[in-house]
C-alpha cells in the first residue's frame, strides 16, 4: 500500500510542479500556468499509475470487514455533543428570524451565508474530516425530541423505500440553489428552513427518528456518507476512536436507493460548475436560464452521469460473469463515488467558502439591517487577495485527482473481495475509464468557469 500511494504521490507532484508562482489577480481560469491539456494528461496518468500499482502491490482485499477502533480520550466530548445540539437549534431559529424580518439582500443578511455556505458546504467538509458533525448539529431530531414528538420507528419504510426518498430531497435542494431564480435571498432561505422544518417533525412524528434520518433527510444521509471519508468515529458507547481514513466507506453497508443518491450527488455538483461555464450559456442560450430549460439540463446532467456510471458496472458484471447484474454491481461499488462527489464539491465550492464566506463578518454586525454595527464590521469588503488564481487552480486540481485516486483505491479493493481473483482487476478496466473521463470533464469545467 505504502509503494502505491508514493507512485501516485509522486506522479501527482510531477504534475502539479509544474504550477509556477504567479501574482496576477482573480479572473479567468482560462489563464493557466501551462495548457488545460497537460494537466488533463497528467492527472490521467496518475490514475493509471495508481491502478497498476494497486494491481501489483494489493493482490488481496484488506478493507472489507469493520477496522479495529482505537478510542481518543478527548475531554469533554459528551458535552461538546451536547452543546453542538443546542447550538444547532439556535442557528436555525436565528436563520429564520433573519431571513423573515431582516433585510432582504442576501449580502447584509447573515442567513444566505449560513443556508449556503455554512449548512450546506462547511459542516459537510469539516465531517469529511472529523466524522459525522451533522449529527448533532442537525436541529430538526434535537427540535421534535424538545416537543415531544417521537413516533415509532417504521423500519419498513426504510426496507421498502430505501434512499429514493433522501435522493429526492438532495435534487430538490440542489434545483433550489441552481434553477431557481433567486436562491440566496433571505425570504427564499427562510420559507425552505421553515418548509423542511414542518416537514421533518411531521416524518420524525410518524416514521420515527431514526426512520427519518435514514430515508427521508437528504441532508443527514449527505453528511453521513462523505463522514465515512473521516478517520474518526465513535464507538457503541458513544466515545471519539480512530478507524482510519476511508474505511468507513469500504464498510458501507447495501442500502437500496444508494446508487441513484450519489449519482445525484456527482451529477448535481457537475450540473453546477457545467451550467457557469462560456460554452454551456452560449450552447443553450436562453433556454438554459429559465425554469424549465434549467430543470431538464440538471436531470440531464444527472442521467449522463449515471449512464456512465451504469455502462461502467455493466462491463464490469459481464467480465465478472456467475450471474453478475449491472444492477448488482452498482450498488456494490457505489460507495466508490462518495470520494469523487466530495472532490467535486470542495473543487467547485472553495472559492464561494473562502470569499463569500466573509460576508458572515460584515453581516452578523447588523443582522437584521437596523443600522447597528455590534462588532464594528458591518462595512467590511470582501478580502479577494488571499489566494491567487494560480492557487486555487492548485487546490482545485489537487483535490480532483486525489478524490479519483481514492475511489480507485476502494473500487480495487472491493473488486478483489467480490469477484475471483483471476477477473478482479480487469473488471475494473471500465471503471478506470470512466474515473479518466469524469476527471477530465472536472478540470476542464473548473478551467472554462
Amino acid at each position: 500500500m505504502r509503494r502505491a500511494a508514493f507512485t501516485a504521490s509522486a506522479v501527482m507532484w510531477l504534475v502539479l510542479g509544474a504550477l509556477p508562482a504567479s501574482a496576477h489577480g482573480l479572473g479567468g481560469r482560462a489563464d493557466l500556468p501551462i495548457p488545460l491539456g497537460m494537466f488533463l494528461g497528467g492527472a490521467s496518468v496518475v490514475l493509471i499509475l495508481s491502478f497498476a500499482a494497486l494491481a501489483v502491490l494489493w493482490p488481496k482485499h484488506r478493507w472489507q470487514t469493520d477496522p479495529p477502533l482505537r478510542e481518543l480520550r478527548v475531554p469533554g466530548f459528551r458535552g461538546m455533543l451536547i452543546g453542538l445540539q443546542i447550538f444547532g437549534v439556535a442557528v436555525l431559529g436565528f436563520m429564520i428570524a433573519t431571513g423573515v424580518f431582516g433585510v432582504n439582500n442576501p449580502s447584509r443578511n447573515p442567513a444566505s451565508v449560513l443556508l449556503w455556505i455554512g449548512f450546506w458546504l462547511v459542516i459537510p467538509f469539516l465531517s469529511a474530516l472529523f466524522g459525522d458533525l451533522y449529527r448533532f448539529v442537525n436541529p430538526f431530531p434535537t427540535l421534535a425530541r424538545w416537543l415531544g414528538l417521537q413516533g415509532e420507528e417504521r423500519p419498513e419504510f426504510l426496507v421498502s423505500n430505501g434512499m429514493y426518498p433522501a435522493a429526492g430531497v438532495l435534487l430538490a435542494f440542489v434545483w433550489v440553489e441552481t434553477v431557481y431564480p433567486d436562491p440566496a435571498a433571505p425570504r427564499t432561505v427562510a420559507i425552505m428552513a421553515l418548509v423542511y422544518l414542518v416537514a421533518m417533525l411531521v416524518s420524525i412524528e410518524r416514521i420515527g427518528p431514526a426512520t427519518t434520518l435514514g430515508a427521508v433527510d437528504g441532508f443527514s444521509a449527505y453528511n453521513r456518507l462523505i463522514s465515512r471519508i473521516a478517520p474518526f468515529t465513535r464507538t457503541e458507547g458513544g466515545d471519539a476512536a480512530w478507524r482510519g481514513w476511508l474505511r468507513g466507506l469500504a464498510t458501507l453497508p447495501d442500502i437500496p436507493g444508494l446508487a441513484l443518491f450519489l449519482v445525484v450527488m456527482v451529477g448535481t455538483v457537475t450540473y453546477d460548475g457545467i451550467s457557469d461555464t462560456p460554452w454551456f450559456r452560449d450552447l443553450f442560450g436562453a433556454f438554459g436560464s429559465t425554469i424549465p430549460g434549467g430543470t431538464v439540463l440538471l436531470v440531464v446532467t444527472v442521467g449522463l452521469i449515471g449512464i456512465g456510471y451504469g455502462g461502467a458496472c455493466l462491463a464490469a458484471a459481464r467480465i465478472a460473469g456467475d450471474g453478475w447484474t449491472a444492477e448488482r454491481v452498482a450498488d456494490r461499488f457505489s460507495h466508490t463515488l462518495v470520494p469523487i462527489a466530495l472532490a467535486y464539491a470542495v473543487a467547485h465550492y472553495f472559492t464561494l467558502i473562502l470569499f463569500e464566506g466573509q460576508r458572515i463578518i460584515s453581516s452578523m454586525s447588523d443582522p437584521f439591517g437596523t443600522g447597528l454595527d455590534l462588532f464594528g464590521t458591518a462595512d467590511r469588503a470582501i478580502d479577494f487577495t488571499l489566494i491567487t488564481p494560480t492557487g486555487v487552480w492548485y487546490v482545485q486540481l489537487t483535490v480532483i485527482v486525489a478524490g479519483h485516486v481514492a475511489a480507485v483505491f476502494l473500487a480495487h479493493d472491493r473488486a478483489l473481495f467480490d469477484f475471483p481473483s483471476e477477473v478482479a482487476v480487469r473488471t475494473q478496466y471500465a471503471m478506470l475509464a470512466l474515473m479518466v473521463v469524469l476527471t477530465g470533464v472536472g478540470l476542464a469545467i473548473l478551467a472554462a468557469g
